[in-house]
């Protein structure tokens, strides 16, 4: 199972996000992502055996992240990638410490993690063309209280999420497996990792 663990916006956020990568589009090109699929790559876990799901789970249950707020004030475009993303300026301590208990905790349970840095962002656009001459929108506010798990699985037309668990509110108990009827990733849903 390909797997990441990421932030999730609620609907209101999702929907701005999702403006942003409609007005981008109209300028640079490519491809919108879905506003279904907007989230902000916590840590990218690769290939995980279906079998080490539960003490995958079991680690999510006993890490809570405590709710915090980000930013989000300008857009940027990574050449290379040809993608546009949402940035923002700062990113809470407890957010980065949550994200280094979690993977130095799988980490100790024999999993191979992958060496990677923390560029906090929302793909909004792929294949774009140029970065967009408008790079600062007005700030956009995300109240945050959680991650998720997700299942990324490879189709012909490009990944397809499914929410495998939730943590929120920094509570061990609003801990929840998601039940496939309960993802927000129906098959027709495409995105991007981040």
């Amino acid at each position: 199972m390909r797997l990441f663990l990421a932030l999730w916006p609620g609907p209101g956020v999702r929907a701005q996000l999702h403006e942003w990568a409609l007005s981008a589009h109209s300028e640079c090109g490519g491809r919108v992502l879905r506003a279904q699929t907007l989230h902000l790559t916590l840590a990218f876990l690769d290939e995980v055996d279906p079998a080490r799901l539960p003490v995958l789970l079991a680690l999510m249950q006993r890490t809570p992240l405590e709710p915090f707020t980000l930013t989000f004030d300008h857009l940027g475009y990574w050449s290379d990638r040809k993608i546009v993303w949402a940035g923002a300026p700062s990113v809470p301590d407890n957010l980065i410490a949550t994200r280094n208990t979690l993977l130095s905790q799988w980490r100790a349970t024999g999993a191979r993690v992958v060496t990677q840095s923390f560029r906090p962002h929302v793909s909004l656009l792929r294949h774009a063309r140029r970065a967009p001459s408008d790079l600062y929108p007005p700030p956009l506010t995300w109240h945050c209280d959680g991650y998720v798990l997700v299942h990324s699985v490879r189709t012909p037309r490009g990944p397809h999420y499914r929410l495998l668990a939730e943590h929120h509110n920094g509570q061990p108990d609003a801990f929840f497996e998601t039940s496939a009827e309960k993802s927000a990733m129906p098959a027709t849903q495409y995105g991007i990792v981040g």
